[in-house]
């Protein structure tokens, strides 16, 4: 799974600011070997280069490949100590085709360190939407893979490397590949949202939450260090910096797994060591938790000590709350990182109030009185095991179609588009973590996954055009977010459309239309019956939705198709309208 590991960084590959190491060249030549450093290469040239083709970029790898045969030879060239960015920069800047093609005019009359930067805005500016060329058919691909491999992954990677999504790429034989890339991406994206709108400080503490739930075995000092790490390979990998990325993110890996004593308590990290330098930092990403440590307590006792707690507190509060996260984080691998720090929210706010007092413990027991991680783990669980089971009594469809209500009640100024995306996320999320996670680890999962879309959601959209309940989630503390959705009443003051046929679609090509357009067609139908009164009921909504199907059967059923839509129609928009007004 070489490629996947290459195409699953592809969020992460831009280029990069400076690293004293010398032969930088060479390093990354003999870490992804031949092929990966082929593909590299090629992906960097494509995301930067998006109006050559693939024939204009074939030199230019072979330049590369040279260059990482000679750089790790006995003799090296100078060139091999300069930065891997400035050389590669170099290499497109000395051919006028490619300038010209592709607008870097500009970038390349700069100097070294502005020219990076320049290079990374024009990159960044890239439209990411591009269609793909129609594929051959399957059997055809399948032979051209067959003839030469290299030469069709080298052809995938190149289109895929130009498209902001996985779903656009490979329509056949792809459904595992194309989950997995698009997982990554999604959760490469999601934590580059989070960095941009909370800063260091949230994702240090979610790392430090993930990472304690599946390395128990470290002690907080060692977990303290690995996540501080991590935590400085944030800022390039989300600014687009190739090769910073890639070297501090090696870097951090190849520390990691120098340590012995964290390995030989930590079975899956050990394994996840011993992989390829490509796979290591994916294989440990998936890694299910180790088990927890012998004599670990099961719950964790914030009242025990909560002098010494208050003395760190006062002392270095990042450190005192750190050690909270991470005794929590040990003990509740079945937690999502969000009711994690819900929990430890109010428990910052307790000590802020009550570490300045005299009797600061009763006054933590009294502030804490309402908050249980124990017990708001369990409820949040018990909430998605509930939310499973509706969906699987529901169906795929109608549960969509549940969503598509839902919000659309308490959003109804967005667009049919937005809802329809919101609607259609949440189903796949839930359908995809009922399945996969069943039971014990379903809070994780779902919680996780639909966070990243809130957060993808408020940052891809002006939610104060929304409405300002939307507004004023989108801009709550990040662990607060989907609770404050989900805590959002029905929209009373919508001024809401006219019902009319618009809102029906009722026409001949209703009854040609395949189960993806029909399901398409009911939401678009339910958006204009929840937006005109958002306060309807769900037997109203039945009501109207089998009078529509009814009709649907009756006119695709009749030999005159179109005046049976024509007659019928405006008699359902009539009836639905008069039982709306109830």
């Amino acid at each position: 799974m070489q490629w996947l590991s290459v195409c699953s960084l592809l969020v992460l590959l831009s280029v990069s600011a400076r690293s004293q190491a010398q032969n930088q060249i060479c390093t990354i030549f003999t870490e992804t070997k031949e092929d990966g450093f082929k593909a590299l290469a090629l992906v960097g040239l494509a995301q930067n280069l998006p109006d050559s083709t693939l024939g204009d970029m074939v030199p230019l790898i072979a330049e590369a490949l040279a260059m990482g045969v000679k750089c790790c030879s006995d003799t090296p060239p100078e060139d091999c100590n300069r930065d891997a960015a400035d050389l590669f920069q170099s290499a497109v800047c000395s051919s006028e085709t490619l300038v010209e093609k592709n607008n870097l005019k500009q970038c390349c009359e700069k100097t070294v360190a502005e020219r990076t930067h320049c290079f990374v805005d024009h990159k960044a500016k890239i439209p990411r939407e591009l269609s793909l060329t129609a594929e051959l058919p399957a059997a055809d691909q399948c032979e051209d893979f067959k003839k030469d491999h290299k030469a069709f992954v080298g052809r995938f990677i190149f289109k895929f490397s130009k498209e902001a999504e996985a779903q656009t790429c490979f329509d056949t034989k792809k459904a595992t590949f194309q989950h997995a890339v698009k997982k990554r991406v999604t959760e490469l994206k999601a934590l580059c949202i989070v960095h941009r709108k909370y800063g260091d400080r949230v994702v240090k503490a979610k790392k430090l939450v993930q990472y304690s739930q599946k390395i128990p075995q470290a002690s907080f000092q060692e977990m303290g260090g690995i996540v501080d790490k991590i935590v400085e390979t944030v800022a390039p990998c989300c600014s687009g910096e190739m090769v910073t990325c890639m070297k501090e993110r090696k870097s951090l890996m190849d520390e990691v797994c120098a340590n012995e004593s964290v390995l030989s308590r930590a079975a899956g990290l050990a394994a996840c060591c011993k992989e390829d330098a490509m796979d290591r930092g994916s294989c440990v990403e998936a890694m299910k938790p180790d088990p927890k440590p012998d004599g670990l307590s099961e719950h964790h006792d914030v009242h025990a000590d909560v002098a010494a707690v208050c003395q760190t507190f006062t002392k270095n509060p990042e450190v005192a709350m750190g050690k909270l996260i991470y005794e929590i984080s040990v003990r509740h691998p079945e937690s999502s990182q969000q009711v994690i720090l819900r929990f430890a929210k109010d428990a910052e706010q307790a000590f802020l109030q009550c570490c300045d007092m005299e009797d600061h413990a009763e006054c933590v027991k009294t502030a804490l009185a309402g908050s249980d991680v124990d017990k708001m783990i369990t409820d949040e669980t018990d909430y998605y095991k509930k939310m499973c089971a509706v969906e699987a009594e529901m169906g795929d469809d109608n549960f969509e179609k549940s969503m598509m209500v839902y919000y659309t009640r308490i959003m109804p100024q967005a667009s049919f588009d937005q809802l329809h995306m919101v609607s259609e996320t949440v189903h796949d999320v839930l359908h995809s973590c009922c399945k996969d996670e069943p039971g014990h680890f379903v809070l994780p999962c779902a919680e996780e996954k639909l966070t990243n879309a809130i957060d993808a959601t408020c940052n891809d959209y002006d939610p104060s055009s929304i409405n300002p309940r939307i507004a004023h989630c989108c801009n709550q503390s990040y662990s607060m977010r989907r609770s404050c959705i989900l805590a959002i009443q029905p929209d009373t003051e919508f001024t809401p459309p006219e019902l009319d046929a618009n809102n029906f679609h009722m026409c001949p090509e209703l009854c040609t239309k395949n189960s993806k357009e029909l399901l398409l067609a009911g939401k678009k139908l339910l958006y204009g019956l929840v937006r005109h009164k958002t306060t309807i009921t769900e037997e109203q909504l039945k009501t109207i939705s089998t009078n529509y199907y009814t009709l649907k059967e009756k006119c695709c059923a009749a030999e005159d198709k179109a005046a049976c839509f024509t007659e019928e129609a405006p008699k359902l928009v009539s009836e639905s309208a008069e039982l709306l007004k109830v």
